[in-house]
């Protein structure tokens, strides 16, 4: 019986140690709208920087390559999907990690917003009426995830982690 009960402590203990793990944003390097995912292959930050107390940087995702010229993006024509948002939160010294909420970037009184500069998928552009987008990291190593309701309906969800390209 007292190895019944050890063995069942030692599981026990076992589940609840695996499930802190669980907790964690999958990510998994791609972008789902509606019912059509596509693979991202590029992603590019630009730090837009410290002003008035406020940190700001703008994010590009793609399933092409994304580089950066000067200070804006350059993504390929053959793309077929284009996300670029600004993130903003409170303080400097860069981009704080948590989330985001849809507002006004140049004046963030939730303490993180975003501004969604362009979603563009097949030739469609989209707007977003709502959610939110994670963020970790520093530059240039992010991961970025994002779960966004667009107009029509559909839903903006998936997220990247690795290296984004700097300027």
């Amino acid at each position: 019986m007292k190895q019944l009960l050890l063995s069942l402590s030692i599981l026990s203990i076992l589940i609840i140690s695996s499930c802190g793990k669980d907790d964690g944003v999958s990510v998994s390097n791609q972008i789902t709208i509606g019912d059509q995912t596509y693979d991202i292959e590029g992603a590019g930050f630009l730090s837009v920087g410290d002003t008035d107390g406020i940190s700001e940087g703008v994010f590009a995702l793609s399933d092409a390559n994304v580089s950066i010229s000067g200070s804006s993006f350059s993504i390929s024509t053959s793309s077929d999907i284009r996300v670029i948002f600004n993130l903003a939160s409170l303080g400097d010294g860069g981009l704080d990690s948590g989330d985001y909420s849809e507002g006004d970037v140049l004046s963030p009184d939730a303490g993180k917003v975003f501004f969604i500069q362009l979603i563009q998928a097949d030739g469609t552009t989209y707007s977003v009426t709502g959610g939110k987008i994670k963020l970790s990291g520093s530059s240039p190593n992010f991961t970025v995830s994002f779960n966004l309701n667009l107009d029509g309906g559909d839903k903006l969800t998936g997220g990247f982690s690795g290296e984004f390209a700097t300027n």
